[in-house]
């Protein structure tokens, strides 16, 4: 069970709320691994079976929020000494990741062909947050090479003391499938100013290749 990345396959965004039903369910399933293993293990097979059955019923986003008003009645034969309903949402969460990772693809493809009509050699693949306004917001981009697929993830986050950090990443994208592989550290960088100029660095490198 582990983060979701941004982009539901068309559809309607899933309320807060919502998400946050999910992150709970999972929350009260995990400590189980370690106070009753045994159980946290029928409990993951459950939701495993559950998603299974929802990525044949729930193609899109309004599907999945269609079968988790269904609530505990999606865990029908349940898991003894766990609650129907944490089952079926953290099963609805799975779901969504899913979901969400098939979306993320098809907007990378997508910003791929726009850039491949307009004759670029570098493309705009993914971007989330604010970079005026990061850390506060954590900002992430992902900037690919179209000709060889080779990618480079800008992002800046705060650390334990909320200043920002400026990191590049290398990455590989998949030119048919949209898939991103995040690589190897690049280095981190004191201000913007520094990491435009090891972003700039990175394309050369990876152009010259």
């Amino acid at each position: 069970m582990g983060p979701a990345d941004p982009g539901p396959p068309g559809g309607d965004d899933v309320p807060v709320a919502v998400l946050r039903s999910w992150d709970r369910a999972e929350g009260q399933l995990f400590p189980l691994v370690m106070a009753q293993p045994d159980l946290y293990k029928q409990a993951l097979e459950m939701v495993g079976v559950l998603a299974a059955g929802l990525r044949e019923t729930c193609p899109d986003i309004p599907a999945l929020l269609a079968a988790h008003e269904r609530g505990a009645a999606l865990a029908e034969s349940g898991v003894a000494g766990v609650r129907p309903e944490l089952i079926a949402a953290a099963a609805c969460a799975t779901r969504y990741r899913e979901l969400m990772t098939v979306m993320a693809a098809r907007g990378r493809l997508a910003a791929l062909a726009r850039a491949g009509d307009q004759g670029l050699a570098w493309a705009v693949v993914e971007e989330s947050g604010d970079e005026a306004r990061a850390p506060y917001i954590p900002y992430r981009r992902v900037e690919a090479h179209l000709p060889t697929g080779r990618a480079v993830i800008v992002s800046v986050e705060p650390d334990e003391m909320m200043s920002a950090v400026h990191r590049l990443d290398a990455g590989e994208l998949d030119l048919a499938t949209g898939a991103l592989r995040v690589g190897e550290p690049l280095g981190s960088y004191p201000g913007p100013g520094a990491l435009a100029r090891a972003l700039d660095q990175a394309r050369a490198d990876i152009t010259a290749r």
